[in-house]
């Protein structure tokens, strides 16, 4: 069985989704409607068109998400341009071109694209958010612009899409997944400048995107165009040149002292053949507390090669590294012992595309995606390193003058550093043998003389010592080998059909110093693998669309676990060694996916979408302590044997457009997530027990969702907005799948119902404003005001849940609420024409009320007894941040 999957997966011709778009329509005589056969469709500045049937009509398949003009010549008519041509990801855009006889040769005649405001294709809950609605928001990543979005709430730094855990998101660019498979989370960065178009899909998606139960956001980068062109941004809000108090007004909290430079440029190399486009970003930041400075690289780059009119090369590339600190309010008055971070990934992405006729493309693509997170105490200065009796903890020598109480001479004493820039305890060759002060040894960590002892003042503050997390590396690489066939079956039929392989390289390595002398070693070394086969029809009628698929998931863990639970180990006092090891069987799942729209009229649809999605579990869960090591007093092991988390989806919305400019859409969603990763106790001996993860965590989501939004025209042209209410309640077993470990550390009773999860907010509210007055066009008429730009993003969300402290075992999970939230962001932009450059100043306010919203609480005992968030230790990350003004100025050309 095994050989007939992977044999499959090799011969099936395929495809991966949601990169391109299609255009389609007809040309006719303006006069008579009938169509015209073999009239040339073009979109200006590529290689792409076609050539229309006998009756008029044309596709133009694998066209990148971006705006153009579209010609439509033939002998005899006057040709015609129609511009502003939207094309988005996985859409379809539909022209029409009216052509008028000529017996002489003419320009075209040029007409503006009108865009529909409902999408008929569209049978899913999407927001497509293009590259100038991401310039006038006042956001600074992808995540910001998610978290806008309807059916998305943020808690705690992450994102939850509809009731999901947050590593139920997939992140993707340009097809290759952007995932850490170790931790399931978006561990990178993609500069916000070379970003063409995003996708957030909420409701549901097609069967060419997997490894996802909630959502999946899908980036398109930029590509290099027929002329030159740039664009370069500079922002900051380090205004200590022009004092305390000005400094004060633009940064309340006086501390991120931000900046930050992003550059792109896109440049032909061989006109219409050969283009580039390269952009980065370089940040460097203080943070808004101590020890949360960080610096970083982002690099991204894109090389396409139109070979010919019906084969295309791409190459790409993404390179990005960031240097930060961990935070912990318990160590702030000595926070050299915490560790240093340095995370790191890096994107390469090749694919070739061949159309052999106008119907039918394919494409193949190859990714190599790696992140690496590395973190270690710098140790030196705790061992007298050079043998002179004195601790030295500096990086230079001291020397200290003293009075000679006898003599009354100054004595000079020169006390030489023991910082050598090596770490005491290292192990940089990851061969589990450590390194002291450099020296290779054969000690392994638990066999160490490691520094355990941390001192604390009388408040509980550390003052010296060093985090129980002495050393940690893990790195994922992830080789990604993509295959397609797409082909306009007939006029209403599109039929898609894919494969997908993944092969991972996983290395994971930690020494967890914990108190008590306790040592929680993990090291592994893995090599699973993973594939998919798909396939759809896009089936497009008058008064129908339906997106139907089936997707086959399938994957390798290549680890082994103990036969018998219950005797594990060879050796219970230290175990590290499998008894009776088992391998772990291959999993697959089948995933039927449905999305119906169904135009009722120009201006009224329903849609409707089902689904099954399955995921499977961040692999840090799999192969946690895989080869069961009892050192640790509370041993927590993976299992390679866990079965693919599950949820199916159902939603069903209606959509009504007011005018050209004005739509409502009313949505309502229900999810039943199942097979969620939980963990159990097993007792291998009458005193002593291990926890083991598995498939028993359940939950549910439901709510309904109302969009209101205005696009730019129509009545108060220069306005737009868009407004989003969403309910939803979110319950299940546990918000994490540690909670049942804890609970049995604690001595708490394990919960057997559903409990309000940790990031169930009732209501949310989200409303965007934005003003744009073009040139010759000014705000109220005001000489001056023209070329203006502002824009406004409000944010309210009711509070989240939290603990009270419980006076039994059993304890009252999530019983509380927390206060509301409320946020208010602008950006206001002027643009100045200079020659062929435009140059923008704009500025970015964060928080615009200043308001402190409480995002956490540090302590709930300590909360519920004095009503103090921040705790005993006063962590005032607890709170949002105080109003921050960022200034900034953009030169594009």
């Amino acid at each position: 069985m095994k050989k007939y999957v992977v044999l499959s997966l090799f011969l099936a011709l395929l495809l991966y989704g949601g990169v391109t778009g299609k255009i389609v329509g007809r040309v006719y005589d303006a006069e008579t409607g009938e169509g015209l056969p073999a009239a040339n469709v073009i979109i200006e500045g590529t290689v792409l068109g076609a050539a229309t049937d006998p009756d008029g009509y044309f596709i133009i398949l694998d066209v990148p998400p971006g705006v153009y003009s579209v010609t439509a010549r033939v002998i005899g008519y006057e040709p015609m341009t129609i511009e502003n041509v939207k094309v988005s990801a996985d859409l379809t855009t539909t022209l029409e071109f009216p052509l008028r006889q000529t017996v002489i040769e003419k320009k075209p005649v040029v007409v503006v694209a009108k865009r529909p405001i409902i999408k008929k294709d569209l049978t899913t809950s999407v927001a497509i958010v293009g590259r100038k609605e991401i310039e006038a928001m006042p956001v600074s990543n992808v995540q910001d612009i998610v978290a806008q979005q309807a059916g998305s709430v943020r808690r705690g730094g992450q994102i939850h899409i509809r009731g999901g855990r947050a590593g139920e998101t997939v992140y993707m660019v340009d097809g290759i997944e952007l995932k850490d498979p170790i931790t399931g989370a978006y561990d990178t960065h993609v500069p916000q400048i070379s970003i063409e178009e995003t996708s957030i899909y909420t409701g549901g998606f097609g069967a060419e995107f997997g490894n996802a139960q909630s959502g999946v956001i899908n980036i398109v980068t930029r590509e290099g165009r027929a002329k030159f062109s740039g664009d370069l941004i500079y922002r900051t809000s380090d205004m200590r040149f022009l004092g305390r108090d000005i400094h004060r007004f633009f940064d309340r909290d006086s501390t991120e002292n931000l900046h930050r430079f992003e550059y792109a440029l896109s440049f032909p190399i061989i006109q219409k053949k050969l283009r580039a486009f390269v952009s980065g970003e370089l940040e460097r930041t203080d943070g808004r507390w101590i020890h949360t400075d960080s610096k970083r690289w982002t690099y991204f780059g894109k090389i396409s090669w139109a070979v010919t009119p019906k084969a295309k090369f791409a190459l790409e590339g993404l390179w990005n590294k960031r240097k930060r600190h961990f935070i912990n309010a318990r160590w702030i008055y000595h926070p050299d012992g915490l560790p240093d971070v340095e995370d790191y990934s890096n994107l390469i992405g090749l694919s070739f595309t061949y159309a052999p006729s106008a119907k039918t493309y394919m494409k193949l693509v190859y990714g190599r995606y790696m992140t690496q997170l590395f973190y270690n105490v710098f140790e030196d200065g705790t061992v007298d390193a050079n043998g002179d009796g004195f601790i030295n903890p500096t990086d230079h020598d001291t020397t200290i003058y003293r009075v000679n109480p006898w003599t009354g001479e100054v004595d000079t004493l020169i006390y030489p550093s023991d910082l050598d820039g090596v770490d005491d305890f290292a192990d940089v060759d990851c061969d589990q043998n450590v390194e002291i002060n450099g020296v290779e040894t054969d000690l392994y960590w638990p066999e160490l003389d490691y520094p355990f002892t941390r001192y604390q003042d009388e408040h509980g503050y550390y003052t010296s010592g060093y985090y129980r997390i002495a050393w940690h590396k893990d790195r994922s690489v992830v080789h990604t080998i993509k295959g397609d066939l797409t082909t306009q079956w007939t006029k209403h039929h599109e039929i898609r059909t894919g494969f997908e392989v993944k092969i991972y390289d996983l290395f994971y390595y930690t020494a967890d110093m914990a108190s008590g002398g306790n040592v929680y070693m993990e090291y592994y070394k893995v090599k699973p693998w993973g594939g998919a086969l798909f396939a759809t029809d896009k089936m497009e009628f008058e008064g129908l669309v339906v997106n139907a698929g089936m997707r086959l998931d399938i994957f390798d863990p290549r680890a082994d676990y103990p036969a018998d639970p219950y005797h594990p180990v060879t050796d219970i006092s230290t175990g590290g060694e499998i008894l009776n090891p088992v391998r772990a069987p291959m999993k697959h799942k089948w995933s039927p996916r449905l999305g119906v729209s169904h135009p009722i009229t120009e201006r009224d649809q329903l849609h409707f979408t089902y689904g099954h999605y399955f995921q499977i579990p961040r692999l840090a869960l799999l192969y946690r302590n895989m080869n069961y090591d009892f050192s640790g007093a509370f041993p927590l092991v993976g299992n390679p044997n866990l079965e693919p988390e599950k949820t199916v989806s159902y939603e069903i919305g209606i959509k009504h457009a007011f005018s050209d400019h004005l739509l409502i859409d009313v949505t309502a969603f229900y999810k039943d997530i199942s097979g969620l990763t939980d963990t159990e106790a097993i007792f291998y001996s009458a005193a002593n027990y291990y926890t083991r993860y598995k498939n028993a965590d359940y939950g549910s989501a439901k709510g309904f969702e109302v969009t209101f939004k205005k696009f730019s025209g129509g009545f108060w042209p220069h306005v737009s907005w868009n407004l989003v209410y969403t309910y939803q309640i979110a319950r299940g077993k546990s918000s994490s799948e540690r909670q049942n470990y804890e609970f049995i550390w604690a001595g708490w009773v394990i919960p057997t119902k559903e409990h309000y999860l940790d990031w169930d907010q009732r209501h949310t509210i989200t409303f965007n404003l934005a003003f744009e007055f073009p040139q010759g066009e000014p705000m109220f008429g005001v000489r001056g005001l023209d070329n203006l730009g502002i824009s406004f993003v409000a944010n309210y969300g009711s509070g989240f849940p939290w603990t009270p402290p419980s006076r039994s075992l059993i304890q009252r999970i999530n019983e509380e609420r927390m206060p509301p939230t409320f946020n208010v962001d602008m950006k206001i932009h002027k643009d100045v024409k200079v020659g062929p450059a435009t140059i923008s100043f704009f500025t970015v306010v964060h928080n615009l009320t200043d308001r402190k919203n409480l995002l956490d609480i540090a302590d709930e005992n300590w909360y519920y007894a004095f009503g103090d968030p921040e705790g005993r230790w006063h962590n005032i990350l607890v709170w949002s941040e105080r109003r921050l003004i960022r200034v900034g100025i953009e030169i594009k050309w």
